[in-house]
């Protein structure tokens, strides 16, 4: 089984600030750091050095071929990615002492994709893979009504979380990919509803699927059914925040991809989540799979 990702290609511009900016306020950055960077190409990153096989699909404009050669360098098929005479989409990111951040996403590029290019994509898959989406591309509900009439299983992180969700067909979706707040919102609950309310409503609005719940340092929740699973989170020293969700998705998805129990799924991703926030940047802070077991290991946490 593969992923085939549909997902976005950021130049990410990190600022990092004493404090987030004020609404009125002009503030001084410490330092500026560009990187890789977007949901997509981080979720495909983590995938690949998780060790999956992976095709990304997406655009840039004329300045973004640095971003291609970051997925390629990681073994992800960039073959199939466009190229268009719009500029690449790119993310303003702040960063804070403790490693919180605070994003601006302009699309750009990932805006474009056509629905003979999705066509093309998805002309290369087969029953079974795995079609994961976010929310930084256009044309997502036809991409997963088109990736379900070819078999596909639907992966779903709602980040930035949709003004249309209502219109999305949400129901073909296997595996949501959630923190508090897009869960919340999912659900049509406050962002203040426990994490078993808010699992319970989830799984009676949506209940074909399997729900992924991030709760930062309260670790993991995972609910299919009946199925309750829960992970904690390792304990790190945060420095940047950035991708710790983007390599938690892709990890967890290699290990479905892999066959691996959803337990183990759930450690590794955890852990590959823990160093990733350890160090600076989105894309250079993703750990290999090597790395991430020997973490796992000296914690004498593998499973």
């Amino acid at each position: 089984m593969k992923i085939i990702n549909f997902g976005s290609l950021n130049i990410d511009r990190v600022y990092s600030v004493a404090a987030f900016v004020s609404p009125g306020e002009t503030i001084h950055a410490d330092s500026l750091r560009i990187y890789p960077g977007g949901k997509g190409l981080n979720q495909s990153l983590a995938a690949a050095r998780a060790g999956a096989d992976v095709l990304h699909a997406g655009a840039v404009g004329p300045e973004g071929a640095f971003l291609l050669a970051e997925l390629a360098a990681s073994g992800v098929d960039v073959s199939h990615i466009s190229r268009l005479d719009v500029e690449t989409g790119h993310a303003v990111i702040q960063v804070n002492p403790a490693g919180q951040n605070c994003i601006i996403v302009f699309g750009g590029a990932n805006r474009h994709l056509s629905a003979s290019y999705m066509d093309e994509v998805l002309a290369l898959s087969c029953p079974g893979d795995y079609l994961l989406l976010q929310n930084e591309t256009n044309a997502v509900g036809n991409i997963m009504q088109k990736a379900h009439e070819r078999g596909l299983q639907i992966v779903f992180n709602p980040s930035p979380f949709p003004q249309n969700a209502k219109e999305l067909p949400l129901e073909l979706v296997s595996f949501f990919m959630v923190n508090e707040t897009e869960g919340a919102l999912l659900a049509g609950l406050d962002t203040s509803a426990p994490k078993e309310a808010l699992l319970g409503a989830l799984a009676g609005r949506y209940p074909q699927a399997a729900f992924v719940l991030t709760l930062g340092s309260g670790g993991v929740e995972y609910r299919k059914g009946e199925q309750r699973l829960f992970h904690r989170a390792y304990s790190v020293e945060a420095v940047d925040t950035t991708a710790a969700g983007d390599t938690f998705c892709g990890y967890f998805l290699s290990g479905l991809c892999g066959g691996r129990p959803i337990e183990r799924c759930l450690a590794e991703a955890s852990a590959a989540a823990a160093i990733a926030v350890s160090r600076s940047g989105a894309a250079p802070s993703i750990p290999d799979y090597r790395e991430t077991v020997s973490f796992l290991e000296a914690r004498r946490a593998w499973r």
